[in-house]
């Protein structure tokens, strides 16, 4: 095979400056934001396995509203309770209107984001003029003074509804047969979901998706290919039924993964009921492995 390089730099590529807002987390918690297929059979632990990964995200501030959509969500008070999830941030999968309401939802968020940060402009500019360049009160805009002042006239500062930042996610569970999955909305969303709730100055808000499933390939009921190519995480929580299922599910991974690493994984992670094979797809680079046993043991294959 012979190579020629264009000299000139015309035709060359490249990349534009990263306008992502970065969803900064601890050691343990993956990259942000994701997309997790949590797979596994009737009963297996995959609700246990997502709710107590978004419970260690409330744990360090990084999941400020969770927005779930299953039909049995509101049977489960406990969990309801144990993730601070509002009865009506719970929705029907089979409900037409589903995936607007949840992009209605986050584009809310991104303009009360926004509004926040309008106003802290006005502030800053409000408080330049009486501290640094001494402007009498009566010479300062009546309105800009309206726009901060409480019921007895005294300035407050702007805050935001989180304190920072807002970060979203999205539960689905218990949905596989359900309209959803044939909804060619919620394909779009799972796809765009980095993207969503753009911001005015770059960026967006965004959100991470948490999957469900008990097959990938299920008939009348498969989870799209689309969703499993934009995987970040593939989670496998207890055995698989039988093989051929199996291999579905290496295939989702087969150009990332190694067969040998994959089987290698798999069976040292589920030896035990309820415990889980966590493929990593995006791991972050101070991780030691892309596989893990649970979400607190790294899997380091020989080479």
């Amino acid at each position: 095979m012979k190579v020629l390089k264009d000299p000139s730099k015309k035709a060359k590529i490249t990349v534009p400056p990263n306008s992502r807002i970065p969803i900064e987390t601890s050691d343990l918690m993956f990259s942000h934001h994701c997309i997790q297929l949590v797979l596994g059979k009737r009963m297996s632990g995959k609700s246990v396995f997502i709710t107590n990964y978004l419970r260690m995200l409330k744990e360090e501030d990084k999941a400020d509203r969770i927005l779930v959509v299953s039909p049995t969500i509101l049977s489960n008070k406990a969990l309801l309770d144990s993730l601070d999830i509002e009865p009506s941030d719970c929705f029907d999968p089979d409900d037409s209107n589903v995936v607007p309401n949840l992009i209605n939802i986050i584009d809310e968020e991104r303009d009360e984001w926004e509004n926040y940060l309008e106003m802290s402009e006005k502030w800053n500019r409000l408080q330049k003029l009486i501290n640094n360049e001494g402007t009498p009160v009566e010479m300062i805009d009546p309105y800009l003074l309206l726009a901060f002042s409480d019921e007895y006239g005294r300035l407050q500062k702007p805050v935001s509804k989180y304190g920072h930042f807002p970060v979203l996610h999205i539960f689905v569970d218990d949905s596989q047969s359900s309209g959803i999955f044939r909804d060619k909305k919620f394909l779009n969303l799972a796809i765009r979901h980095r993207h969503l709730g753009g911001l005015k100055k770059g960026g967006a808000l965004g959100t991470s998706l948490y999957i469900a499933i008990q097959n990938l390939k299920a008939q009348g009921g498969s989870c799209p290919k689309a969703i499993r190519n934009n995987a970040t995480q593939l989670v496998i929580v207890g055995k698989v039924k039988d093989e051929k299922e199996l291999e579905d599910i290496y295939s989702s991974v087969a150009g990332e993964v190694s067969k040998d690493d994959f089987m290698r994984g798999y069976e040292y992670a589920t030896k035990e009921p309820h415990n889980s094979f966590v493929i990593d797809l995006h791991p972050k680079k101070n991780h030691a492995s892309r596989f893990r046993k649970n979400l607190n043991e790294f899997i380091v294959m020989d080479k």
